[in-house]
C-alpha cells in the first residue's frame, strides 16, 4: 500500500491506495504572523496526528509526506522536519510554490482544456493557469491562506473586504480560464451551500458555483450561529469567512463569474506519483 500525507497550515491529510482518507485540522500556522514560528500547540497536535497516520497507514507502506506555506515560512520550519523525522520515522518533502501549484493542476478534478487552478490552504493562495490544462503557463503564490488572513484580520470583516482588491492585485494578468478552486475553504463552503447533513467528497466535487451564489452565502458564513445554520462548516467556522472573501476578491479580479470546486487535490496528484516516497 501507499499513502500521501499532507501537512498544511491549517489541517494535515492523509490519503491512501487502500482507501482510506483523513483530514485533522491542527492549526499549525496559527500565529505566525506575528511570531514567525508555528503553533507550538499546532505542532504538538501536527506530530500526534502524523503518528497517527502512519501507524493507520502500517509499517509496510511507502510513505509521501509533504509540507507547505507554513513550514515554508516559519523560522523553526527545519527543526519541525527534523523533529517529525526523530519522533515519526517520516522523511517530510518540502514543497516549494511551484512544486505545489504543479500538484494542484495534476490533482484537480476538472474538464479538458483549459483551466486555472486555485489552491486556497491555510497559509497560501496557489494560482497556476494552463490553456491545454496540463502544461503551466502561469503560476504565482500569495501568503493569502485563510490562518493567515485570519491572524492579520482577526475578525475585521469589513477591512478584509476593502483591502482583499490590493491583496490580490499582485496576480496580475490571469486569463479567463475556466477557475477550479480546491483546498478545504472552497469544499466546506460548497457542502454548506448545499447543506449537506455530513460532508460528502462526491457530491462536492465538481460542483459549481457562481460568484452571485457565494455573494449571497456570505452572510451565513460571517454569522456567529454558523455551525448551528451549517453543522457541516462546523469545524471550519472560523476560517470559511476569510476563505469566501478571497475566492470573490479572485474571481473578480480574473473578471470571471463562476468556479468549480474539487474535492480532488495534491494528495490524489501524489500518491499517482507526482512526488516520491519518504520511505
Amino acid at each position: 500500500m501507499r499513502a500521501a500525507i499532507d501537512i498544511g497550515s491549517n489541517s494535515v491529510r492523509l490519503l491512501t491506495t487502500g482507501g482510506i482518507k483523513r483530514s485533522t485540522i491542527t492549526k499549525l500556522a496559527d500565529g505566525i504572523e506575528s511570531t514567525g514560528v508555528l503553533s507550538p500547540v499546532g505542532l504538538e497536535r501536527t506530530i500526534a496526528v502524523l503518528t497517527e497516520y502512519a501507524a493507520l497507514a502500517g509499517a509496510d507502506c511507502e510513505i509521501i509526506a509533504f509540507a507547505t506555506e507554513a513550514v515554508r515560512r516559519a523560522k523553526d520550519g527545519e527543526a519541525f522536519i527534523s523533529r517529525v523525522k526523530k519522533e515519526v520515522g517520516l522523511d517530510i518533502r518540502l514543497l516549494s510554490p511551484e512544486d505545489e501549484a504543479r500538484l494542484a493542476l495534476s490533482g484537480a478534478k476538472k474538464d479538458d482544456g483549459a483551466v486555472t487552478v486555485c489552491d486556497l490552504g491555510g497559509g497560501s493562495l496557489e494560482v497556476i493557469s494552463a490553456a491545454d490544462g496540463v502544461t503551466p503557463e502561469y503560476i504565482k503564490s500569495l501568503p493569502l491562506g485563510v490562518v493567515v488572513l485570519k491572524n492579520k484580520f482577526a475578525g475585521d470583516f469589513s477591512k478584509l473586504t476593502d483591502d482583499a482588491p490590493n491583496l490580490v492585485a499582485p496576480y496580475g494578468k490571469i486569463e479567463k480560464y475556466p477557475v477550479v478552486f480546491m483546498g478545504g475553504s472552497a469544499t466546506n463552503i460548497a457542502a454548506g451551500m448545499m447543506n449537506l447533513p455530513y460532508y460528502d467528497p462526491n457530491k462536492v466535487n465538481g460542483y459549481k458555483i457562481t460568484l452571485k451564489e457565494l455573494d449571497g452565502f456570505l452572510p451565513i458564513l460571517l454569522s456567529k450561529n454558523l455551525p448551528t445554520l451549517r453543522p457541516v462548516c462546523a469545524k471550519r467556522a472560523d476560517t470559511l469567512a476569510y476563505g469566501a472573501i478571497m475566492i470573490i476578491a479572485l474571481l473578480n479580479h480574473i473578471g470571471v463569474t463562476e468556479f468549480t470546486v474539487s474535492d480532488s487535490s495534491n494528495l490524489e496528484a501524489a500518491l499517482s506519483g507526482a512526488l516520491t516516497p519518504s520511505k
